[in-house]
């Protein structure tokens, strides 16, 4: 067995005993374990914390309750006013995933955090939320001019690709275009341009005016 299949197998694995992980979180405790998965988010082990996330997006989408505590949970911690807090990073992007409006107090979790990918994490979720369209300008300039591109320009791409600004289409092609972005990157910056389309297939049009039909699947994924 080549080592590709080898590491394939094994991610699949893994795939499966997370999940066999969190349903049996979910039987076991049902909404009572919000409490636990929340003190998990402050894990050191990135996989634990992901597992944690996923047990409160499931309680989140099943039971009201969970998500209104989610929701105040998040609002406290913001309040507390607490500098570079990464577990409330990841109660953030469960706000953008399950659409919990949090738009004013989203804007007030920017000042807590000193670092840029914390950052793009909160301009993410405000995006979902239809409340990112005042930091384009910022993005865009992050995406194609700014030095920060060569380490957060895919980041960037995915958080543009939920903005409704026709604009994007083009600032992502040209992002594909600069020759800035290789590898994993790249392919990033191109789900981010199929990610636009998917969400609003008008924009397609515009995405073949740029590049032409002939080109088209050249820039998606």
């Amino acid at each position: 067995m080549r080592g590709e299949d080898i590491r394939n197998e094994q991610t699949e694995q893994e795939s499966r005993e997370r999940e066999k992980v969190i349903e049996r979180i979910i039987s076991e405790k049902g909404k009572n374990a919000f409490e636990d998965m929340i003190r998990l988010l402050s894990d050191e082990d990135p996989k634990v914390c992901d597992i944690a996330t996923e047990v409160l997006y499931r309680l989140s989408e099943n039971y009201e309750e969970v998500k209104e505590k989610l929701k105040d949970t998040i609002k406290q911690r913001i309040l507390s006013g607490v500098k570079n807090d990464v577990s409330l990073l990841y109660l953030i992007d469960l706000a953008g995933d399950l659409g919990l409006k949090l738009g004013n107090e989203l804007l007030k979790a920017l000042e807590l955090y000193d670092f840029e990918e914390a950052q793009l994490v909160i301009y993410e979720a405000l995006a979902k939320l239809e409340r990112g369209e005042e930091f384009y300008p910022l993005l865009r300039y992050m995406l194609l001019e700014g030095e920060e591109r060569f380490m957060y320009g895919a980041q960037v791409a995915m958080v543009l690709s939920y903005l409704d600004i026709p604009e994007i289409v083009h600032d992502l092609v040209q992002a594909i275009d600069s020759g800035d972005f290789k590898g994993e990157d790249l392919e990033t910056i191109k789900q981010a341009l199929s990610n636009v389309i998917n969400l609003r297939p008008s924009y397609k049009e515009i995405l073949i005016a740029l590049v032409g039909e002939d080109n088209f699947e050249k820039y998606v994924r």
